[in-house]
């Protein structure tokens, strides 16, 4: 059964009866592993129309390149709210109703900032704000927020666009399909480097928290799988 499935209920493990059986299922895998089937399509459409004019295939080269972002963030969220969820095997030592209530407090706080309290409180040591992977993180999600939450600007006139474009800077790949002097954003990010990247970055964060907040890696069964990009 895969891992991402758990289920209690006396007979179900040894009956395959599930019918009386509680089950529950975590989505943070799903996502990131959807991410990676994204970047590999990605990869195969912009390698069939190598040295090709920007042409029709663009809008499914994008749209693949779009839903590596959402997903590979949305698997990002979805693995700190499990950890909070399954409070009892990461932070064993709080009790259910000081967790009941931290998590009130920090449910809706940004995607970082859970990754930070959950290591304040495994006493793990913090991430370093300036350098990788949590920069990687932070440009990662703002791309994702500028799609998501898009705002048209005028090539010529670009001041959000040009902020987004420069956090991708030196991390985010340009799609081969332009010229150089194409900005990042809104576009030219939309690339196979790109998508690899965004997946690599996830998968990279959760693996220094989980080192850092010394708990017994979820992630390690899927390492292969999401590297294959």
């Amino acid at each position: 059964m895969p891992p991402t499935i758990q289920l209690t209920g006396a007979d179900a493990t040894t009956t395959g009866d599930f019918s009386n059986a509680s089950m529950r299922i975590s989505f943070s895998v799903v996502h990131l592993l959807s991410a990676a089937t994204f970047s590999r399509t990605t990869g195969a459409i912009e390698a069939a129309n190598a040295g090709k004019p920007l042409g029709d295939f663009w809008d499914d080269l994008q749209a693949q390149a779009l839903a590596v972002v959402l997903t590979a963030v949305a698997g990002l969220e979805a693995f700190a709210n499990e950890l909070f969820v399954d409070h009892a095997e990461v932070f064993p030592e709080l009790r259910l109703e000081v967790m009941a209530k931290l998590w009130e407090l920090y449910e809706q706080k940004p995607i970082l900032e859970k990754y930070e309290f959950a290591l304040l409180l495994r006493q793990g040591k913090p991430f370093d704000r300036g350098a990788h992977p949590y920069q990687d993180a932070v440009a990662l999600i703002k791309l994702r927020n500028a799609l998501t939450h898009y705002k048209p600007e005028w090539s010529d006139q670009q001041i959000e666009h040009a902020k987004v474009s420069s956090a991708l800077q030196y991390k985010a790949s340009p799609s081969p399909f332009f010229p150089s002097s194409e900005s990042l954003f809104p576009r030219a990010w939309a690339s196979h480097g790109s998508t690899q990247w965004a997946v690599r970055t996830v998968l990279t964060f959760i693996q220094a928290f989980e080192q850092q907040a010394d708990i017994q890696s979820r992630i390690q069964p899927y390492v292969a799988r999401l590297n294959a990009l």
